[in-house]
């Protein structure tokens, strides 16, 4: 049997004259071979040569749209397909191009282009789909997308499309098929439980509404606008309870939003149960295990700031509650003199004074005060014995959902000295030598649960990190520490965190860091890369590091890395296998991997205003991308003005109602009937800047038989690995 005629660039592919792109398929509708027709010599020659040029013309296109000039990148691809008609992979990245310009209609006509030489390649069908449905062509999305559906009915992305052309049409009823189809297909993709829910509040399906939603916020916690959404569908509900909780988990994130804080105003009348307020979730306190022996050797000891903000800087403070687990000193800084002692367990409290002259004032378990002193002291626990102090009410992830206070037992010596800019408040800084420290963090910046090897890795790199901040960053030394307590540095919780897992993990890697060229090593890391880690030079600010290399985070046999704007959209909507991605151990969470978000314009413009005056939000347009496809600079235009971003955390912090989990994104945008922007579309992946040891990824290295060395070798290549001399 003959298979259907082969259009280019599909029989170029076959002949070797050009790569196959994403999209295209070398086979028939059947999945047979398709026939190639005859060539001549010479007209095969000149195919050869018209191709070759057109793909330069593409590859040009590429590159330019990597370096943030989209307009070029278009002419690129104009001249790739003018060149040869038949250059699908052109047409489908500047359809992708053009849509990020905002030109809709003509990304449309582009992607018409490519339907004809695809052979009802169902990608193309579905993001033909799309278009006619952002072009403001409902009933023309609803037609491409149940012809997508025929050639593959678990099409994801022409199920959400068809759902969303079904509502745009005003058939709410019809829509909730497709979008139910999706959900169940895939229940971890948010953007079908947050579709689904607002389909369902547009069919009057309240509860329906409701626990699609809350599909979304248990899926990613992060996923702060439909936690916001959810709020407001409790409200018209008269779920006032419920609707507390998740306004005040958003205040959480975002305390000085206007709207939030008017809806919890609105809705604190009428809860009927004590809730919990805004910062105030309190940890479950755990009892830290018996005393190590104290360490010894020849150790750096590090001055670590307790209970910090989100950047870092320590919070003020008026009172703390603390107590030890042996008999302590209160020791004066200056002199070593000791200026009161305590009993293992008594409870005591240390204040500031009322007094004009601020000072700092220790009251013992019995409510005497035995302490006044303008300088800084020190707690000193019987360190011989391994004694801790336990300090009450410390803060902790603030900025993030999951902000609150709890008890924090820490080793070595606490030091409280009067606060830099509030002289009627106090900071905390904990006094403890570096393996001490690698204990009381190795669990709060990685499951204990995870594989050993990958947990010998967070060890190595963690120990090698405080000691680089110390000895070389010293990014806190205006604060009076080497580094925070929260991810601004490492997040360290104390002797609370340790286990006997942790213990075996930090003592097997004793003294071992990450050195390169003799010198230790900054071993940085984040929690999972999306696939691909950044090269640190990429990054706007951040500087040209040999060991901080990007990478493929995914076995060699892998599907390629895309290099096209088509095939780096579709990355980020699938969950291509990678050595982060989830795994049935459940070391990966889903939304690290990969994560959606939709945003609507006057929210994402309410936050934007807050930096800046720009006006109506009118455009989002990509910059510059690394080639592991962070973006790395962002313009937004608004109807007065326009701002250019271009650092990683302010990209990530300012495009959406919390902070993106990363910057490795792309955006489409949705438009109302005036074809302003009316929602941002966020398809991301990865959690963190992406930047050496991607921490999801050492896991799944370590599952596939790496060992800790392999791993580090792996995102650190380069370096080697170096013995402290202790």
């Amino acid at each position: 049997m003959t298979g259907p005629r082969l259009t280019l660039p599909a029989a170029a592919a076959l002949l070797g004259l050009l790569p196959l792109p994403l999209g295209f398929s070398a086979s028939g509708p059947s999945g047979e071979p398709p026939a190639l027709r005859a060539v001549a010599p010479d007209a095969d020659a000149s195919v050869a040569d018209a191709a070759a040029r057109a793909e330069e013309a593409a590859a040009d296109g590429h590159r330019l749209y990597y370096a943030g000039e989209p307009e070029k990148a278009l002419k690129a691809y104009e001249r790739s397909v003018a060149i040869d008609p038949r250059a699908g992979e052109a047409w489908l990245s500047g359809s992708v191009v053009l849509q990020d310009l905002g030109r809709e209609a003509r990304a449309v006509q582009w992607l018409r282009k490519a339907k004809d030489l695809s052979q009802g390649d169902v990608r193309v069908l579905t993001a033909l789909g799309w278009a006619e449905l952002r072009a403001g062509d409902p009933a023309a999305a609803v037609r491409e997308l149940r012809e997508a559906l025929k050639g593959n009915p678990r099409e994801l992305y022409a199920l959400l499309g068809l759902g969303r052309a079904l509502a745009a049409e005003g058939k709410p009823r019809e829509a909730l098929e497709p979008l139910a189809q999706a959900a169940t297909l895939a229940p971890l993709v948010n953007a079908a439980h947050y579709w689904k829910a607002q389909v369902h509040e547009a069919a009057g399906d309240a509860a329906g509404a409701i626990e699609s939603y809350k599909k979304a916020v248990i899926n990613d916690s992060y996923f702060v606008e439909a936690r916001y959404a959810l709020g407001r569908a409790y409200m018209r509900a008269d779920r006032f309870n419920e609707a507390a909780v998740q306004f005040s988990k958003i205040l959480d994130v975002d305390p000085d939003n206007p709207r939030f804080k008017h809806l919890q105003k609105q809705v604190r009348p009428r809860v009927t149960r004590q809730l919990r307020e805004s910062g105030t979730a309190r940890r479950s306190p755990r009892e830290p295990l018996r005393a190590m022996l104290p360490e010894t050797g020849n150790i750096p000891t590090l001055r670590v700031g307790i209970g910090t903000s989100v950047m870092g800087r320590p919070l003020a403070r008026r009172s703390l509650d603390f107590h030890c687990d042996t008999a302590f000193a209160i020791v004066d800084d200056a002199t070593g003199r000791t200026l009161a002692a305590g009993q293992a367990r008594q409870a005591w409290t240390i204040r500031t004074s009322s007094d004009r002259k601020a000072r700092l004032e220790v009251y013992n378990h019995k409510g005497k005060r035995v302490v006044r002193a303008s300088g800084k002291f020190r707690i000193r626990p019987d360190l011989e014995r391994g004694g801790m102090t336990i300090l009450g009410d410390i803060p902790y992830g603030r900025g993030y959902y999951w902000v609150g206070a709890g008890d924090k037992a820490l080793r070595g010596q606490v030091e409280v000295a009067l606060h830099p800019t509030n002289r009627k408040a106090f900071r905390l800084v904990n006094l403890v030598d570096l393996e001490s420290y690698t204990h009381g963090l190795l669990s709060a910046e990685m499951p204990i649960t995870s594989p050993l090897e990958a947990l010998k890795a967070q060890s190595v790199v963690a120990r090698s990190e405080a000691l680089y901040m110390k000895l070389v960053t010293r990014r806190h030394r205006a604060d009076g520490v080497d580094l925070c307590d929260e991810q601004h540095c490492q997040v360290y919780a104390g002797a609370g965190a340790e286990s006997e897992r942790s213990r075996m993990v930090v003592n097997a890697t004793r003294g071992r860091v990450l050195a390169y060229k003799g010198r230790v090593a900054h071993g940085i890391y984040s929690s999972n890369c999306g696939g691909h880690t950044q090269a640190g030079h990429e990054i706007s600010g951040w500087g040209a590091v040999d060991y901080w290399p990007g990478i493929a985070d995914a076995p060699p046999s892998s599907r390629p890395y895309p290099r096209t704007p088509w095939e780096l959209r579709w990355w980020l909507k699938d969950s291509p296998p990678a050595y982060c991605m989830p795994t049935s151990s459940g070391h990966v969470h889903a939304a690290h991997y990969r994560w959606s978000r939709v945003v609507g314009a006057k929210d994402l413009e309410e936050r934007i205003h807050r930096k800046e005056k720009i006006g109506r939000l009118l455009q989002l347009l990509t910059l510059r991308r690394a080639a592991s496809g962070h973006v790395n600079g962002l313009l937004i235009k608004g109807s007065k003005r326009q701002l250019s971003v271009r650092r990683e955390t302010s990209i990530r912090h300012l495009m959406g109602l919390g902070s993106q989990r990363s910057a490795l994104f792309t955006i489409e945008t949705e438009y109302g009937k005036d074809r302003k922007p009316e929602a941002f579309v966020f398809h991301g992946a990865g959690w963190g800047h992406g930047v050496g040891m991607c921490q999801s990824g050492a896991m799944g290295r370590a599952e596939q038989g790496q060992t800790y060395v392999d791993i580090l070798k792996a995102y650190h290549p380069g370096t080697e690995l170096a013995y402290l001399n202790y």
